[in-house]
């Protein structure tokens, strides 16, 4: 028996002892892995050597080798098969093209919504269970030193963004022609050289030519279509279509010259055509609502070409029907926002309210001024770019005073009327403000000349009191 449980004791202390060694067999190969940097990787995997000579020559190389944490979407040698020569000659080119497989910090593959990445060329790729971009990820990640390794089908090709696209396609489109139209160029202190300072006026005497920035009007006030942080829908007409619509609104910016007034109409159709956010063609809705409010409905038997583009998407309609209604939006001129008055009066003649709407429940700001003491005192409102057109006038002047806090007597008369364009104005009479009244009260119909800033005055009656919490223009079609 003890001859026995002693074979048995060998035995199984020598499968203990296989077993271990496998297991530390195991920790060295798994320790191996984790001792190599990706580009060491790279060049170890046969069917990556065509992406390992991209990254040498690229420079890329070097990176790879470093202590910083990468991620890397290396297309397999097949997939480079059809690799533009032209790319790999332009040196810009190439270190495009190979950034755009490489992330900085390791991403682990996801397993829920796709993540958006942003690659070393600055541009983002989404990320998603088994793909980045539109290559599928072919085997597993590999874990080494500085980052994970994923291997694709295909290359990750650097698309343009939807700025790049507007600017190379400006000869095809006029509605492109036309954003681009809107550059101008501005001087920025902090990156110019600064050659001396004037003694007479203290201030930095530039260096000629330096400093000198591009902006666009479109991207200082609607969106910045070259942010490949962001992504856009960005609705292109075709060029009878966009002149279609430019005709229809040019009566509205009628000025002095033909040009200003089709500069003016088409950037008014051009500052619509643009909405945050990607939708795809199965979830493009009927109706897409502008950054301004404009709705924009959208035909898809009208819809001619999709473009997809880095950080966006463009779509080609051949024609277009938003409304005038929905471009030519009411104004409102809130009453505490006036630009001037008639002279200095007292400090406690003039008061900006807060207020409660009981028709509304909501908070509101007004202007009141009792006890002024001078006639006809007025305020005036300068509204800018305002379309040539009839509109409807409206006002909310709040008269809730019953005591005039200052002589104590009653009662407190606000009598005033609004006077339109200017000072010699008699479109609107006076008008008696009835007592807490919290509603708009329509006070006739004004027609503009031109497209441009209107003055509009509130002026007293002789020296009654005045109100006002807005103004409203309505257009009349």
């Amino acid at each position: 028996m003890k001859k026995q449980y002693s074979f048995l004791l060998i035995v199984l202390l020598g499968v203990c002892i296989v077993a271990c060694q496998k297991w530390d067999d195991r920790i060295t190969v798994s320790n191996e892995a984790l001792t190599r940097t990706l580009f060491s990787e790279i060049k170890a995997q046969p069917d990556l050597s065509k992406f390992s000579e991209l990254l040498v020559k690229s420079g890329y190389d070097k990176l790879l080798s470093s202590s910083k944490t990468y991620t890397v979407w290396a297309p397999t040698n097949k997939a480079l098969e059809s690799l533009d020569a032209a790319t790999v000659s332009d040196t810009t080119a190439l270190k495009l093209f190979v950034g755009n497989h490489i992330a900085l910090q390791t991403y682990p593959a996801p397993t829920g919504t796709e993540v958006r990445i942003r690659m070393l060329n600055d541009k983002y790729l989404g990320f998603a269970t088994g793909r980045i971009g539109n290559a599928t990820i072919v085997g597993s990640n590999k874990y080494v030193a500085n980052g994970v390794l994923y291997m694709l089908d295909k290359p990750s090709v650097v698309v343009p963004n939807l700025m790049s696209f507007i600017t190379t396609s400006k000869d095809t489109y006029v509605q492109n022609k036309v954003l681009g139209s809107l550059s101008y160029l501005v001087l920025n202190p902090d990156k110019a050289i600064v050659d001396s300072i004037s003694s007479t006026t203290g201030r930095p005497v530039y260096r000629p030519g330096t400093g000198i920035e591009q902006k666009n009007k479109f991207t200082d006030l609607v969106y910045n279509l070259a942010d490949e942080s962001k992504q856009y829908t960005y609705i292109l007409l075709t060029n009878d279509a966009f002149a279609s619509e430019v005709t229809k609104l040019s009566p509205y910016f009628k000025t002095s010259t033909a040009d200003s007034t089709y500069n003016l109409a088409s950037y008014q159709v051009l500052k619509d055509m643009a909405v945050e956010g990607l939708y795809t063609a199965d979830k493009l809705p009927a109706v897409l609502k502008s950054k301004f409010g404009v709705d924009v409905p959208l035909d898809k038997t009208a819809l001619v070409q999709t473009v997809n583009l880095s950080n966006g998407i463009a779509y080609v309609f051949s024609k277009s029907s938003v409304t005038l209604q929905s471009r030519l939006q009411p104004i409102v001129v809130q009453g505490e926002n006036y630009q001037s008055q008639l002279q200095n009066v007292t400090s406690t003649a003039i008061a900006i309210r807060e207020k409660l709407n009981p028709v509304t429940g909501q908070t509101f700001r007004d202007l009141s001024i009792i006890a002024h003491g001078v006639s006809n005192f007025w305020v005036r409102y300068r509204v800018p770019e305002v379309p040539n057109m009839k509109y409807k006038v409206y006002w909310v002047a709040l008269n809730d005073q019953t005591r005039n806090y200052r002589t104590n007597t009653l009662p407190i008369v606000v009598n005033q009327r609004l006077v339109m364009g200017s000072l010699t104005s008699t479109t609107f009479a006076n008008t008696a403000v009835a007592n807490d009244t919290y509603t708009e009260v329509l006070l006739g119909e004004y027609t503009t000349t031109s497209f441009g800033t209107l003055d509009m005055y509130l002026m007293a009656n002789g020296t009654n009191s005045m109100a006002l919490d807005y103004i409203k223009l309505v257009p009349s079609f």
